[in-house]
């Protein structure tokens, strides 16, 4: 029975590894965005810090100067109610995140700076559901403020692999351009 019981782990083990199943892990953005200035938000806020950290994840350096800018045009949470007791009050919300951005590249024409696109204004939304207990306040106030936190780092993570497919797939067809220019020549 044992021998089974190994064999079967040993095979399960075996399928995992050869269908090519890995983690996903944390994006490397090194090869397709080295540098990055963060605009439209302060680097010493909680929507900053979580940026910088986020970025530094996926191996790029956040300076305060360089050719490309990640600029932060929003970044808000709402509250909704979704439901009511029988004497009126809330005991159901919704929390809301959004987050907006733009990454841009520095152009210098006739001594004035201006911005071309690289990846034009996208933006992610988050949505989380809670139940409010009025017996409760100090630990739902707890649970909204972890399950706004949590709304911030899914939206870094979703931020970060957004960068990685648009500057990926904007880099493979700039190749292919170039390729199909050394063809025809």
């Amino acid at each position: 029975m044992k021998n089974i019981k190994y064999s079967f782990l040993i095979l399960l083990a075996t399928f995992i590894v050869a269908c090519g199943f890995h983690l996903r892990g944390s994006q490397d953005l090194s090869s397709v965005l080295p540098e990055v200035e963060i605009q439209g938000v302060n680097k010493h806020s909680e929507l900053g810090r979580e940026l910088s950290r986020a970025l530094a994840a996926a191996k790029v350096s956040v300076l305060d100067e360089s050719p490309v800018v990640l600029k932060i045009t929003r970044d808000n949470f709402s509250k909704r109610v979704l439901s009511l007791d029988n004497a009126g009050r809330a005991n159901q919300y919704e929390l809301n995140y959004q987050l907006s951005f733009s990454l841009l590249k520095k152009v210098a024409e006739n001594e004035k700076q201006s911005y071309i696109d690289v990846i034009p204004a996208q933006s992610i939304t988050a949505k989380r559901e809670y139940l409010f207990d009025a017996n409760q306040v100090i630990a739902k106030a707890d649970e909204e403020a972890r399950l706004n936190n949590d709304m911030r780092q899914a939206a870094m993570l979703q931020l970060t692999r957004r960068l990685m497919f648009s500057l990926k797939s904007s880099s493979l067809k700039s190749k292919k351009k170039a390729e199909q220019a050394n063809k025809v020549k």
